[in-house]
């Protein structure tokens, strides 16, 4: 079968869990020390003149596979993902921009070898889930970590203390094709093992193909970002929310094929539903255990907010409920967006059991304690009548809010308006699912295609990939919390000495209480 290998893994990401999972009561835990086998990257913009940036250090003595994608905002499908694999001691950086035309690209001047490789240092988001990429989140996932520096990726992928390159990136990608146990030459043989084929080392001398053995990673990774506004300089920045022992195994994927093509061993994995659900016993269920109050879900917000455009300032709100995907029948769901019918199958019932849009109530504080003036002086989220309870709906993944319709990062989903007798304070904002029965859907991990990998399966194919029916594998989830990260990005500009303006991030406060409302 002769082989394309795609530029980039393009197919929506979509997780779930089903009966045998190892990872079921697995460990994850918030990284109270900014390192982890998972981050997340709250948010990520290209509107206007926004950049986002990223540096990914590997603080281990570990080769690092690591699973880097940008999901957007409306509904959280893979705009653009790839592998970075990180030699020991690496960092790896860049950022991601727009341009005249409207391509979204990573660019990143760094030599570490990328997967596939970059064409003039930039990665460009293909166009099937481009409408709408301008803002998202970001997942990164170490994949896995060889298990000895003598494997020969790890050699392949070593700096060199001349050169300060790689050995032969080249021979890392040959990892990352498919059928690597049928192909017998490259690719990935399963979930811990790939095939790398043959070079010709830096030194003149043939290095012959050979197997690579991995694990899972340690919590090795360091992430952070910055946004920066080019138009005007403002910059702000943060490290990224890193959760630890998220995986308990290794989860090599091919970076050839998606679900698209039926593979299930390839692109889309690992996920925020654990890893690839080939293995032999697949570590999937790690969405189950991110819901939890003592990781990620929470039953409100608090923060600062301000609205004072007499000196300048400006706050915006990220909300962002990462994960949500895992929550629907994704190949229903992408079939339907794709379809010109009236009809939307993807129903609550049948197809769609996340969280949104969540319910959002507000408790507004001023500094000095007040929360309620009059009828007609509330914070209220707007338009809205006097009196009217103050609630709304976070209708998308990453949800920006507004206060007193001043934007710092140009784009808004919700606007409120304050009047508590001065412009700023703070507010508690609680949340609350849209269902009432939460499942986390599963994919068919044994599915084999037909037909050879490559073409895209038909919608009768496709339909039979997932389920989101508990008979099927499924997985209901307990609780009322929602797993939210977010942050408030304050800018103030300062008219009479624009070099003195500057901008801020302040990370959410979360609880798990309904205390307050």
């Amino acid at each position: 079968m002769n082989k394309v290998f795609k530029p980039l893994g393009i197919a929506a990401a979509v997780a779930a869990a089903s009966a045998g999972y190892v990872n079921v009561a697995n460990a994850a835990a918030i990284a109270n020390n900014a390192l982890g086998d998972l981050a997340l990257v709250p948010y990520y913009t290209v509107n206007g003149e926004w950049i986002t940036g990223i540096h990914i250090v590997n603080t281990s003595e570990k080769t690092q596979v690591v699973k880097f994608r940008f999901r957007r905002a409306s509904d959280s499908l893979d705009a653009l993902d790839f592998n970075v694999v990180m030699s020991p001691n690496d960092v790896y950086a860049g950022f991601l921009s727009d341009d005249e035309n409207g391509n979204i690209s990573w660019s990143a001047n760094d030599t570490t070898c990328t997967v596939p490789a970059a064409t003039g240092n930039k990665l460009t988001m293909p166009p099937i889930y481009r409408d709408g990429a301008d803002t998202g989140y970001v997942e990164i996932i170490a994949m896995a970590e060889t298990i000895d520096e003598d494997q020969a990726i790890a050699i392949a992928a070593e700096h060199g203390s001349t050169s300060l390159t790689p050995e032969n990136c080249e021979a890392v990608r040959s990892n990352f094709f498919a059928d690597g146990a049928v192909d017998g030459v490259r690719g990935v043989v399963d979930y811990e093992t790939t095939r790398q084929s043959a070079y010709t080392s830096s030194a003149g001398a043939a290095v012959g193909a050979a197997n690579n053995a991995f694990t899972d990673s340690d919590d090795a990774l360091k992430v952070s970002y910055f946004i920066r506004d080019n138009a005007t300089g403002i910059e702000f920045g943060d490290n990224a929310v890193h959760v630890q022992g998220f995986l308990s195994q290794a989860s090599m994927s091919n970076q050839q094929f998606g679900w698209l093509s039926g593979d299930m061993n390839g692109f889309d994995f690992p996920d925020l539903n654990g890893g690839v659900p080939t293995a032999t016993v697949p570590d999937r269920g790690a969405f189950a255990s991110l819901r939890d109050s003592a990781v990620l879900g929470v039953a409100q917000l608090n923060n600062e907010w301000t609205a004072n455009t007499a000196n300048g300032a400006a706050v915006d709100w990220v909300v962002t409920l990462p994960g949500q995907y895992t929550m629907m029948d994704t190949p229903e769901f992408v079939i339907d967006l794709n379809s010109t019918a009236a009809a939307d199958d993807c129903t609550r019932t049948d197809c769609d059991f996340r969280d949104l849009p969540v319910t959002a109530t507000i408790v507004p504080y001023n500094r000095e304690e007040l929360s309620v003036v009059s009828e007609t002086g509330d914070l209220t989220v707007s338009p809205a009548l006097p009196g009217e309870a103050q609630v709304t709906q976070l209708k998308k993944e990453t949800n920006v809010i507004t206060f007193g319709g001043n934007s710092v990062l140009g784009v808004s989903d919700v606007d409120i308006t304050a009047d508590l007798g001065q412009p700023y304070g703070w507010l508690r904002l609680g949340v609350e699912s849209a269902t009432t029965d939460p499942r986390i859907c599963a994919w068919d991990g044994t599915y084999v295609p037909t037909d050879a990998l490559g073409p895209q399966l038909a919608d009768s194919e496709l339909e039979t990939l997932m389920s989101c029916d508990t008979a099927d594998g499924a997985t209901s989830v307990s609780g009322t919390n929602v797993p939210m990260i977010g942050f408030a990005a304050w800018a103030r500009s300062v008219a009479a000495n624009p070099d003195a303006s500057y901008g801020r991030i302040v990370a959410h406060s979360f609880s798990s209480s309904t205390a307050g409302f």
